[in-house]
């Protein structure tokens, strides 16, 4: 018998019923962590979002005569070297840092699960090739492969989504692929294809549903890298060019100065920090309700 909440389905499968869903629901609200955590992201994302409608000076104004002023009334996060508020410039830094998190996550996920899903289920020749070419971005630490991917591409900040795209999609591919071979040796899908059910057909109704979550969970954690990453590229003038706001960059103008303006490298490095932690706690924290559920559907007693 199918355990309860999953139902079987016409092929052979199992689906997650309402009560299932239910639970995966519960299991979330009732973790305190990951809601602080959502809600925290949520604050950032629409901050971000709403950050030109905001009564905020001109990130990119300079102002000579008031550099490197205090924090205090006026500048409630003091100013830069060149009199520029850095309240605003750090809102304002959390747009590309977002977007690359976004946009470059999302690219690697899609190449990973393309080519995990194909490595998965093409054969063992397909397979083989896929996973070596995986293998060989590994063997490299990623923000020195993405430093020569730029190097090569100029700085800029679509070429910052490439980057860290190219460097991304192994770890996707991999999760998939294990995920894939796992949930193909289940009785629910040898009985599907017993019963005359495409391979297209198992794969997008059966294998897919229950070998994604773990891509999933990871997917929060690689936000997380992809913000951190565009931090270092921009620290190293290779992403946002001046005078655009970065998170990194701001780190990088404040070398030197710390001593003189701490608050140039506090503010911008509270943010980086506070945001790439909230996306690991995510990203940490989804996968454990969710786990019995998707080990539910892949078995059957």
């Amino acid at each position: 018998m199918a355990r309860p909440g999953i139902i079987p389905t016409i092929w052979g499968g199992l689906s997650v019923s309402p009560d299932a869903g239910g639970r995966v629901w519960r299991g979330l609200r009732s973790n305190r962590l990951l809601l602080v955590a959502v809600i925290l992201a949520m604050v950032i994302a629409g901050l971000a979002l709403i950050v030109p409608l905001l009564p905020l000076q001109d990130p990119l104004a300079t102002d000579y005569d008031h550099t490197l002023q205090a924090p205090g009334k006026g500048h409630v996060l003091g100013t830069d070297l060149h009199g520029r508020d850095v309240l605003s410039r750090v809102l304002w830094a959390s747009r590309p840092s977002l977007l690359v998190g976004v946009i470059a996550t999302s690219l690697a996920l899609l190449a990973g699960i393309a080519a995990g899903g194909l490595a998965s289920m093409g054969g063992r020749f397909t397979d083989a090739f896929l996973m070596r070419v995986a293998d060989a971005f590994l063997s490299f630490p990623a923000i020195l492969g993405a430093i020569a991917i730029m190097a090569v591409l100029g700085p800029g900040l679509r070429n910052v989504f490439f980057a860290i795209a190219v460097f991304g999609w192994p770890v996707f591919a991999r999760l998939f692929r294990s995920s894939v071979l796992a949930t193909r040796e289940m009785d629910y899908v040898k009985a599907a294809r017993v019963l005359g059910a495409s391979g297209t057909t198992v794969f997008i109704r059966h294998i897919l549903p229950n070998s994604i979550t773990p891509v999933l969970a990871y997917t929060a954690l690689a936000a997380a890298a992809a913000i951190l990453a565009e931090a270092g590229l921009s620290f190293i003038n290779l992403g946002v060019q001046r005078p655009e706001p970065s998170w990194g960059l701001m780190l990088a103008e404040s070398r030197g100065l710390f001593e003189q303006a701490p608050w140039m490298a506090v503010a911008p490095g509270v943010a980086v920090t506070v945001t790439t932690i909230i996306f690991i706690m995510i990203g940490s924290a989804v996968s454990r309700p969710m786990a019995p559920v998707v080990a539910g559907e892949g078995r059957s007693s």
